[in-house]
């Protein structure tokens, strides 16, 4: 038996008090995440989902944020214990090790929401993001008016400084990094001007609790009903930004008529002016896709992981649907088409 399944058992026998022992640890397919997830299968046919994280800072959050304060525990527990005492379907924490770097949780099983409308056809597709929008609008109607004490995402916020550095994220990686050489003077003095204008926009829409990656991979099925992961860098933003994450997600490609409907359904159920969000949506989607393309180049060139550059096309395509409903930042436009022709 290996080191790490005896680890396992140990804590989920003396932990869980399940002691029939771990028949398989099996090592589960992960994304861009340093934590490393295995489910432990045991004997009487239970199991559980393995978190394993590195030591040092990116086993507490992969992005960065404007939190001042220290943790005095992990982020993902803080956040899981605030959701889940408003009801909120997250997977249950079985056990902590901080000596192991292992956390023992409830087994929620593999079908996420991507899977299941990958193949579906665009009616199927509609009734699935129904769904998520449910799930999230309550979960933004719950965490309403909850003060920074709750919860650790109350305590950090998307401020201009943060907008910013994805913006820039952007420019280092999908543009310099890729091209070899920095922007020209002028044109990043124009990048720098029209994306500070738009995260001084950002920052004026109204704020609540954001997920910060509400999409289809962070969604999981289970017997119908949906439950939320991936929720440890949840932090305060903009009340359109987790329906962004949702409707513009990269690796699935929603009929600009159902992303329609979905925003509609959100401003009507919200009492919201359509056209205000609509405009909301639009400007999110530019600050964030451009973060996720310049993401993606980052894990291929920093984590070595060249699986996500496929999906830098369809989130460029969503900033370029996004500026030509804007013209007043063409300017923004015309920099990106200079420095990613193929974007055109």
């Amino acid at each position: 038996m290996s080191d790490m399944k005896k680890t396992v058992e140990r804590l989920i026998s003396e932990e869980v008090g399940i002691r029939s022992g771990v028949r398989e640890l099996t090592k589960l397919h992960g994304d861009a995440s340093y934590r490393t997830y295995y489910r432990a299968t045991m004997s009487d046919g239970s199991s559980f989902v393995v978190m394993q994280m590195p030591e040092g800072l990116s086993s507490v959050s992969e992005e960065i944020t404007n939190f001042r304060g220290t943790h005095d525990e992990l982020p993902f527990i803080n956040v899981a214990r605030y959701l889940s005492g408003l009801g909120l379907p997250v997977p249950a924490i079985h056990h902590y090790s901080r000596a192991d770097h292992l956390m023992i949780l409830e087994d929620l099983g593999d079908e996420i929401m991507a899977g299941r409308v990958e193949s579906a056809g665009e009616e199927a597709r509609l009734e699935w993001y129904m769904r998520a929008l449910d799930l999230l609008i309550l979960m933004q109607e719950r965490t309403r008016d909850r003060g920074p004490r709750s919860c650790v995402a109350n305590a950090r916020s998307f401020d201009a400084r943060l907008l910013n550095w994805e913006f820039d994220h952007f420019r280092e990686y999908c543009v310099e990094s890729r091209l070899g050489r920095e922007m020209e003077p002028a044109d990043r003095e124009a990048f720098e001007r029209e994306t500070r204008t738009i995260s001084s926009a950002i920052e004026a829409m109204p704020y609540g609790f954001t997920h910060r990656d509400f999409q289809s991979r962070n969604l999981i099925i289970r017997d119908g009903s949906l439950y939320l992961i991936d929720f440890q860098d949840a932090l305060t933003g903009p009340r359109v930004y987790d329906l962004v994450a949702l409707t513009r997600d990269s690796y699935v490609k929603l009929a600009d008529s159902t992303v329609e409907r979905l925003i509609h359904a959100y401003a009507q159920r919200t009492g919201s002016d359509p056209q205000q969000i609509r405009r909301e949506h639009d400007l999110v989607t530019i600050q964030r896709k451009l973060k996720d393309a310049g993401r993606f180049v980052y894990i291929d060139r920093v984590k070595k992981n060249p699986g996500f550059l496929k999906y830098i096309p369809a989130s460029l395509g969503y900033v370029r649907e996004a500026l030509s409903r804007n013209p007043e930042h063409d300017a923004l436009k015309a920099v990106i088409e200079k420095y990613i022709p193929d974007w055109r």
